[in-house]
């Protein structure tokens, strides 16, 4: 009888540290799922941004001479189209920086890189301190003369 009674209570204690891990998994689980999602909407934004860069081509010259040169305002109405296609990262005060635009005269593809720090989206019960900035690339292809 005295064996039965230091016994007591064991499966309560085992139960919570069980229900602690889980709770911790799923967390951790939850927070990875934000993160890949928000390297989707960095993938979106870089979309939206080399399809902007694409349109302000000064198409005056292209037709006239077959340069391909940007309008001096390329940057900004990239970095517009990319911040508007990055809602998530947005509702979480994290900006989507257009970093690099370039076009190839050969192929006509012009190509945007954008960049997001997403360290704000790893939880801070994780002992993870670095920066963590994705960056997404896309391309856009101009058709005819």
């Amino acid at each position: 009888m005295a064996a039965m009674k230091r016994e007591r209570g064991q499966t309560t204690v085992f139960f919570a540290l069980i229900l602690t891990g889980l709770l911790l998994l799923t967390a951790v689980g939850i927070e990875i799922g934000r993160i890949v999602y928000a390297r989707g909407e960095v993938g979106k934004a870089a979309d939206a941004a080399a399809l902007a860069a694409a349109s302000r081509i000064n198409v005056a010259l292209y037709r006239e001479t077959g340069e391909i040169e940007f309008l001096p305002d390329v940057y900004g109405t990239a970095q517009t189209y990319a911040s508007m296609n990055s809602a998530f990262l947005r509702s979480r005060h994290i900006g989507v920086a257009v970093t690099g635009i370039s076009v190839d005269a050969a192929t006509q593809v012009v190509s945007v890189s954008v960049a997001a720090d997403l360290s704000s989206l790893i939880p801070g019960i994780l002992p993870f301190t670095a920066v963590y900035q994705i960056t997404g690339t896309a391309e856009a292809r101009m058709d005819g003369k």
